[in-house]
């Protein structure tokens, strides 16, 4: 039987990507609580909050159904996130369902969460991690990215945005002045 204390030995154990995919695997036919997931999510040890929120995307990417019973505690923790991983994990999961839900094949009782959340809470923790100095790269794009989502709700965001981009772009890597130099062209759309 399935466990947190089993999870958190498996964290914090040796563990390659296959490993990864069967602990989802286990955790979904074993129908293990995903709210007892997300407090491993939000360890105090990085590794086993960063490890646990990897296996958290593979099961919303398996199927993003199986996140429905956590998602509203997802949306909510959003500005909590504590740890940069956890952060690039979650936010590759609301990318995921942003997509979806443009194209229009996001689950009913997902959007209806979506819709009924906070956008500033995901604001905020979006905001948090790209003012963040040496911020990893791959946290910085998925947090711009999602904020992109909500430029139309919120419209101050296209004013904010560009001066933040170019401030990035400044002492960046090839790969992130190029993200840069796409995004302000994405920003000549809005």
């Amino acid at each position: 039987m399935l466990s947190k204390d089993y999870l958190i030995n498996e964290f914090t154990s040796p563990i390659d990507s296959l490993s990864l995919d069967e602990l989802s695997n286990m955790i979904i036919s074993e129908n293990f609580p995903l709210s007892e997931l997300i407090e491993l999510n939000f360890h105090k040890d990085r590794r086993i909050s960063f490890r646990s929120a990897w296996v958290m995307e593979k099961i919303a990417f398996n199927d993003i159904n199986y996140i429905t019973p956590v998602f509203e505690d997802i949306l909510n923790r959003f500005n909590k996130i504590h740890n940069p991983s956890l952060a690039r994990h979650y936010n590759k999961i609301l990318l995921q369902v942003f997509s979806l839900k443009k194209q229009n094949t996001l689950p009913e009782p997902l959007k209806n969460i979506l819709d009924k959340s906070n956008p500033e809470i995901i604001i905020e923790g979006c905001f948090k991690w790209i003012l963040t100095p040496k911020c990893p790269v791959a946290a910085l794009i998925w947090s711009i990215e999602i904020l992109l989502n909500y430029i139309d709700d919120y419209p101050w965001l296209k004013e904010e945005l560009p001066p933040i981009i170019q401030r990035i772009n400044v002492d960046s890597t090839p790969g992130l002045k190029n993200y840069c130099s796409k995004i302000s062209k994405k920003f000549k759309y809005f």
